[in-house]
């Protein structure tokens, strides 16, 4: 019988994931203890014909190792755990989840972004340690006086743009790779990212983890940017060198920063971030709703059944 895998996931049960590919007459089991590292998977999952993968690593190594896999899903949109070159040079169809939460991640990056604009984290953190008052958390500026740069423009940062406009702020937006028209269409300035730097007062990150946007938010890119900035993340921690971050946290270069992500998860308990007043930190939480987990187990069961029935599933990469 050909037959999914489950190499790992935080899910609480994979009933979803069972009823559709069992009902179409395939195998799928789960890998207990999870799978953490390529000989984890290596070792595990060599009945597998489709691989279904939260953070285990799929890189060149394990996919020569398991001959019979020959299609590799993704629970999530990025997939900066899969090799794709790899992939694609072995022949491996790879595929992902890529809308299963832009609502709930666009009002992740909202609710960081008006939170921090309006001081809340510091206010808080004063009147929980005796303070009161508001003139240490001035300037507060109202949303229509502030400008917010958005680095990419896919589907997530395009649906914060249009929530953001709805508060009154204006909007740039850095992406390469994106047309002019979609620009157009959703009424956003395009400009290239050094002048994003220069005119932000708060940047939101959008953009995938690859090469060219690991540390991209870094010592030289934040000296760019206006005193008092505010930095949203809810792409990947590594787009962010956190040492860098922190200094500028620290020094008040930044005004504070809004963290989804971060460079190791969980976030070491030496972290300096966790006793800065002047961030937010959150649990890799921002794709989370039981709408959005639910669909993205259904979509990316129904990805491994349709490659399984000798169908391309529609969210492949490769």
């Amino acid at each position: 019988m050909n037959k999914a895998i489950i190499t790992d996931h935080g899910f609480p049960s994979i009933e979803i994931q069972r009823r559709i590919v069992e009902s179409a007459g395939f195998g799928l089991d789960e890998i207990q203890p999870i799978c953490r590292t390529e000989d984890d998977v290596i070792r595990t999952c060599g009945e597998a014909d489709v691989l279904l993968v939260q953070w285990a690593p799929v890189t060149r190594k394990v996919l020569q190792a398991l001959p019979r896999v020959r299609c590799i899903v993704r629970y999530g949109v990025g997939v900066n755990n899969f090799d794709l070159d790899a992939a694609k040079d072995l022949g491996v169809c790879a595929a992902n989840v890529p809308d299963f939460c832009v609502e709930e991640v666009s009002d992740h990056a909202m609710a960081m972004i008006l939170s921090l604009c309006r001081r809340i984290p510091q206010d808080h953190h004063q009147i929980a340690h005796g303070g009161w008052g508001v003139n240490l958390l001035r300037p507060i500026l109202a949303p229509s006086d502030l400008t917010l740069g958005l680095v990419s423009f896919g589907k997530i940062a395009r649906r914060t743009a249009a929530k953001a406009k709805a508060f009154g702020f204006s909007i740039i937006a850095f992406d390469p790779f994106v047309d002019d028209l979609v620009f157009k269409e959703h009424d956003v300035r395009r400009v290239d990212l050094d002048t994003l730097l220069q005119l932000s007062d708060v940047i939101s990150l959008h953009c995938p983890l690859v090469s060219e946007t690991t540390h991209l938010i870094n010592r030289t890119t934040i000296a760019k940017m206006k005193p008092g900035v505010i930095l949203i993340n809810t792409s990947r921690g590594p787009v962010v060198c956190e040492p860098d971050l922190i200094d500028a946290l620290e020094s008040q270069k930044m005004r504070g920063a809004g963290l989804d992500v971060f460079e190791q998860e969980p976030l070491p308990a030496d972290s300096p971030l966790r006793r800065l007043p002047n961030v937010i930190l959150t649990s890799h939480a921002a794709s989370v709703s039981e709408r959005a987990v639910e669909t993205l187990q259904v979509k990316a069961a129904e990805a491994a059944r349709d490659f399984l029935q000798g169908k391309r599933p529609k969210s492949a990469l490769v």
